[in-house]
């Protein structure tokens, strides 16, 4: 029994399992196994990096998309009420002019802005007399010179400026002389330069706080290191704003503000300005105008030393006796200096009006500031031509 027990034990130890070929085929040693997760790691990296990707594409080209497409659309209907001159292949210069009558006011505006600044006054002087604002080359509605006058030229001085100025006053035929140039800044600058080349048809000049030719000379050059070293560079941070659309979303959540402000300022410009500020190609101009300041410089220090200033041109000069808060003291007394010097050697005897309480930026706060003088010469004009005739 015990035997047969064994040899049955036996028998059954002997047997062959039934995956015993499977066991002595399998390979030594341990068995990897297959994990899913550890393919699905690097996977998923990806994955989050395809969808960062995808995030910072969106927001580098969908706001300067955005803004781009928003331009295209505003373009018209901010389009200010005026006229385009042809200048010379092809490029135009915007005018706008209202009122009647002889002599003509023409306005001019600051370094890098667009004839939106004088909207009151235009239409308070216009009750008495025909009074035309324009953009410079590039600024506001104005085109940019053409590539092939660009290089030929510097589009951005002074010289080329009056030269613009003096092709759009040649084709409107209906704006008569005399004129009174009234200029702020840089655009002081070009009726100064202007009112030398074509003394003919000037009756007088208003030069309201107006960039003198010796401002960069003054208590070591302050207004120099912060003409090239912050204005200039604020500026072009702004164009590069501007150009990546980030500008437009600034605005609408109001962390930038439109630079001409006031209780005189309507709604139509204050919207324009957001407009402007949007536009690339404006704020290039504004910093190309900023930029060749220099070369401006020149041109009238020039144009100084070839021709004397006109003597049968009146000459009035507006300053505020405030100082702008914005700049810090030392370039306010810069600026005071030469402004005394335009007054006491370039133009002596020259009309010199200080008005309370104001500063540069008059134009857009204190207009009447502006527009009595103004009124006075188109008014003193009208009277000696009556008698005149009467003679």
């Amino acid at each position: 029994m015990m035997s047969s027990a064994r040899k049955r034990r036996g028998q059954n130890s002997q047997a062959p399992k039934p995956n015993a070929e499977k066991e002595n085929d399998a390979p030594k040693g341990p068995v990897e196994t297959f994990d899913p997760r550890r393919r699905s790691k690097p996977r998923s990296l990806l994955s989050r990096c395809m969808n960062t990707g995808k995030y910072i594409l969106f927001a580098l080209f969908l706001p300067p998309f955005l803004n781009y497409s928003a331009l295209i659309r505003e373009q018209e209907i901010m389009q200010p009420e005026g006229d385009f001159v042809d200048v010379g292949e092809g490029q135009k210069i915007f005018i706008n002019c209202k009122g009647k009558g002889a002599p003509t006011v023409l306005l001019d505006a600051g370094t890098g802005m667009t004839s939106d600044v004088w909207e009151f006054i235009q239409l308070e002087l216009a009750r008495s007399t025909r009074v035309c604002v324009y953009d410079r080359a590039g600024l506001g509605y104005s085109d940019v010179p053409p590539p092939g006058v660009e290089s030929r030229w510097q589009p951005y001085t002074i010289e080329t400026m009056a030269d613009n100025l003096h092709q759009v006053l040649q084709q409107k035929k209906e704006i008569r002389k005399p004129l009174i140039l009234v200029g702020a800044e840089i655009g002081a600058l070009v009726a100064r330069f202007y009112a030398q080349m074509y003394e003919v048809d000037i009756l007088g000049l208003v030069q309201i706080e107006p960039l003198v030719e010796n401002i960069f000379s003054v208590d070591g050059g302050v207004w120099v290191q912060y003409w090239y070293n912050q204005l200039l560079m604020s500026l072009q941070a702004l164009q590069f704003s501007a150009s990546i659309g980030f500008t437009r979303f600034a605005l609408i959540f109001g962390m930038v503000d439109q630079p001409i402000t006031g209780e005189f300022t309507s709604s139509s410009v204050k919207i324009r300005q957001k407009y402007l500020l949007c536009q690339p190609r404006h704020l290039s101009v504004a910093v190309d105008e900023h930029y060749f300041i220099n070369n401006s410089f020149s041109q009238i220090n020039t144009l100084w030393t070839m021709k004397s200033f006109p003597k049968n041109i009146s000459v009035t000069v507006i300053n505020g006796n405030y100082y702008d808060e914005q700049l810090p003291p030392e370039l306010n007394r810069a600026w005071a200096k030469s402004q005394q010097h335009l007054i006491s050697n370039v133009h002596p005897g020259c009309k010199h009006i200080v008005v309370n309480g104001a500063d540069r930026h008059m134009l857009y706060k204190n207009p009447s500031s502006v527009v009595n003088p103004v009124l006075r010469l188109v008014k003193q004009w009208k009277h000696s031509n009556r008698e005149a005739k009467k003679q």
